[in-house]
């Protein structure tokens, strides 16, 4: 069992859109339990998020032989998708009762964890696209992450709200039918799919869902699949040029990181390195004082 009274312990929380994850960790970095959880946005759903918070810190207490109920010396130290200045005192007020509280966006948390707090660019290519960058006066910008409805340009369902469209040409004969559309169209569970309401409630994780399927299918030589892919590196080599510094490091993280990689490198010109730790490292590394805390800005690009 863990002893409290032993210097700060740090609970730390990457919260995304989907899914959360939950990390304890001592004073010196040694991980102690970690835990999953589901989504923990509380821009979309306070209680949702604060429901995850309690069961990933539950989870943690029982790999530690602790009572869910114990929070002396503990610090939380949470990234988290939608964490705006505007809800974050509700979200940490709906929360446990931790000893101290560091709220930061998900997104920081992981520009943080990518290269130990020192000052660097991050990619962030998954579902959505994101782009940050750490300066070295300890001020950070975010450029995307406006949603799949109006941004994420060259993410996972970007690609895949292409390939769909795709897909529904080819069936109403506007396009030719070749193997993105033929594969799409499995991919939903052909039109019986459709009738059964494949569509209905559609969202970004199932657009995003498609992605692997349209650059497999580049990769095999479909010219379709080709131009949506190259696109897409397009739009993210745009991004990159905002963020990049070639007297920075410049990482990239997300699902659709390794496929792209290459293409990457090749447009922007720039080499993109593997994240050195990740975003629970990245919450940590802020709660202890280790890096600075988030002074983010987010629609300047005057960083002085």
């Amino acid at each position: 069992m863990i002893q409290a009274g032993k210097g700060e312990l740090y609970f730390c929380v990457d919260g995304g859109g989907s899914r959360s994850r939950g990390r304890f960790i001592d004073i010196e970095g040694t991980v102690l339990a970690e835990a999953n959880a589901g989504p923990c946005n509380p821009s979309t759903n306070l209680e949702r998020a604060v429901a995850s918070i309690v069961d990933l810190w539950s989870h943690c207490c029982s790999a530690i032989g602790w009572s869910k109920n114990q929070f002396k010396g503990v610090v939380f130290a949470v990234g988290a998708a939608g964490a705006h200045i505007d809800i974050g005192k509700d979200f940490l007020a709906a929360c446990p009762p931790f000893a101290r509280s560091c709220l930061m966006s998900d997104g920081y948390a992981a520009l943080i964890g990518a290269d130990c707090g020192a000052p660097c660019s991050l990619l962030i290519v998954g579902t959505g696209v994101a782009g940050h960058r750490l300066y070295a006066n300890g001020r950070s910008i975010q450029r995307g992450a406006w949603g799949w409805i109006g941004g994420d340009r060259g993410g996972g369902s970007w690609i895949g709200r292409k390939a769909l469209r795709h897909c529904f040409a080819a069936i109403d004969g506007v396009v030719p039918k070749d193997a993105l559309s033929r594969e799409t169209l499995r991919a939903i569970g052909g039109i019986e799919g459709l009738r059964a309401g494949w569509m209905r409630d559609l969202g970004p994780d199932r657009l995003a869902a498609l992605a692997p399927l349209v650059l497999q299918q580049a990769v095999a030589g479909d010219e379709t699949a080709r131009r949506i892919r190259d696109r897409a590196v397009e739009h993210l080599a745009a991004l990159i040029a905002v963020i990049a510094d070639p007297e920075v490091p410049l990482f990239a993280a997300g699902g659709l990181v390794p496929p792209l990689r290459a293409w990457l490198s090749k447009k922007s010109g720039l080499s993109i390195l593997e994240p050195k730790a990740d975003a629970l490292t990245g919450c940590w590394l802020v709660a202890s004082g280790r890096a600075p805390e988030e002074r983010a800005l987010h629609l300047s690009s005057d960083i002085q």
